[in-house]
């Protein structure tokens, strides 16, 4: 688990992708860190990163950079990139008028989005 300003990140892996669980906030004060170590967790032979935002209470501006960074990052290694937040997640309805579930899918849960 690593800590940044005002997130911490727990990485697991499960069905060949790299899972990332972020509680807290993510904003300018550690987007930058929150990527590079994202970048850095996902293998080149792994299919590709779940990002879980379920505990995610807030995001600004350079979040939502750092989101379509990565996807990217990772889209330039063929590799697939998923977010994951409830149905009923404020951030879901904010990110969906946003139209991020254009380039990035979004799923409720991790078990739908690594299968």
């Amino acid at each position: 688990m690593t800590n940044a300003t005002a997130a911490t990140i727990e990485l697991t892996e499960q069905d060949g992708f790299t899972i990332a669980a972020i509680e807290g906030e993510i904003d300018i004060s550690n987007s930058i860190e929150l990527e590079t170590e994202l970048s850095h967790a996902v293998p080149n032979d792994a299919r590709g990163l779940v990002l879980d935002l379920s505990g995610v209470g807030f995001i600004d501006s350079s979040g939502i950079r750092t989101l379509f960074d990565l996807a990217a990052r990772l889209g330039g290694h063929q590799q697939l990139f998923h977010l994951v937040l409830p149905e009923d997640s404020h951030l879901r309805r904010t990110l969906g008028m946003l139209q991020i579930p254009a380039v990035m899918p979004m799923f409720a849960d991790v078990a739908s989005a690594t299968s």
